[in-house]
């Protein structure tokens, strides 16, 4: 995926894998890496979200723990990143505004987002969503028994990725019923999350 500026130069692509993280597991990290492997971008940068909007009411681990536990799974690859530059803006977090800021801040860079087919249907209720598929090119992951449709935005696109059984929910239920978890989460981390989600 090549971009360049006017000066003919290559730019880098960058994927933004917006999310709360909660925790972060092996589904995050296989969607990054095939990302990165069948060459639709050149890194991913997991932009952990302090408050989703559509998440106000449910259990969030500190934002600063959240960040931490990312960085150590992801730290054996050097095509993945940590961001959590929606730490000092307003919450609840907005995807457009966070990207307004990323714009603002690198103007050599081309972005992608990165988003789950479950969040489709409610895609007409983001904040500025016109503005987001006009700015912004979007890939869709597939979810588990949801069927997605996305011809209706132009710029958003399905990918091939891989299906992961469990949602981040499901793993915090395993980890208080004291289920193993192990091949859910990185390696990495495993302990990590046991100690912070337990």
């Amino acid at each position: 995926m090549a971009v360049q500026d006017e000066k003919g130069y290559r730019q880098p692509v960058t994927a933004l894998f917006f999310g709360s993280f909660n925790p972060i597991h092996n589904g995050h990290v296989g969607i990054a890496r095939y990302l990165l492997d069948n060459k639709l971008c050149d890194e991913v940068w997991f932009v952990i979200s302090p408050c989703n909007p559509f998440k106000i009411n449910r259990f969030l681990l500190p934002e600063a723990d959240r960040l931490r536990i990312v960085e150590a799974a992801i730290a054996d690859d050097p095509r993945i990143r940590a961001c959590d530059i929606e730490f000092t803006m307003p919450k609840p977090s907005y995807t457009v505004d966070t990207l307004h800021l990323l714009f603002e801040k690198y103007p050599g860079r081309e972005f992608v987002l990165v988003i789950g087919g479950d969040n489709v249907e409610n895609f007409t209720k983001w904040k500025d969503y016109r503005w987001i598929v006009q700015h912004c090119p979007i890939f869709v992951y597939p979810r588990l028994g949801i069927d997605v449709t996305v011809g209706q935005f132009p710029g958003m696109r399905m990918i091939d990725a891989p299906l992961f059984p469990l949602s981040a929910t499901e793993i915090r239920e395993m980890i208080i019923q004291k289920k193993d978890i192990t091949g859910l989460v990185p390696d990495a981390i495993l302990s990590l999350v046991k100690e912070f989600y337990g």
